[in-house]
């Protein structure tokens, strides 16, 4: 029964110096408490910087948003203009036919007579 006691003794001493060595971690890993003027300027310059890249990012989507909006209004432009050229090209084509066709009756009716 002694035996018993002592090897349950030891493990009541080695868990205690088990929870000695882990406080001593968490307290080299937690940073320290202690706040100064400088650490507070440097914390404010880099919210401030933190802002600016968000509205930067937040600007940047929306003149993303507005290219594709632009190139299909260009778009649309360039396809009108591409119909009318060829609406006038088909215009053109038909008056040189009609021409071509009254000049050759012409001729026509010239070598008959």
């Amino acid at each position: 029964s002694s035996g018993i006691n002592a090897e349950y003794g030891n493990r009541g001493v080695i868990s205690q110096e088990t929870a000695k060595i882990m406080e001593e971690k968490k307290k080299l890993k937690s940073p320290p408490q202690v706040r100064s003027t400088q650490l507070d300027a440097m914390q404010k310059k880099l919210e401030e910087k933190r802002a600016e890249r968000m509205k930067y990012s937040t600007n940047q989507q929306m003149t993303m948003n507005t290219l594709p909006v632009k190139r299909t209004v260009n778009l649309e432009a360039e396809k009108r203009a591409m119909e009318e050229r060829r609406w006038k090209e088909l215009e053109r084509t038909r008056e040189r036919v009609a021409q071509m066709s009254t000049k050759s009756v012409g001729y026509r009716d010239t070598l008959l007579t």
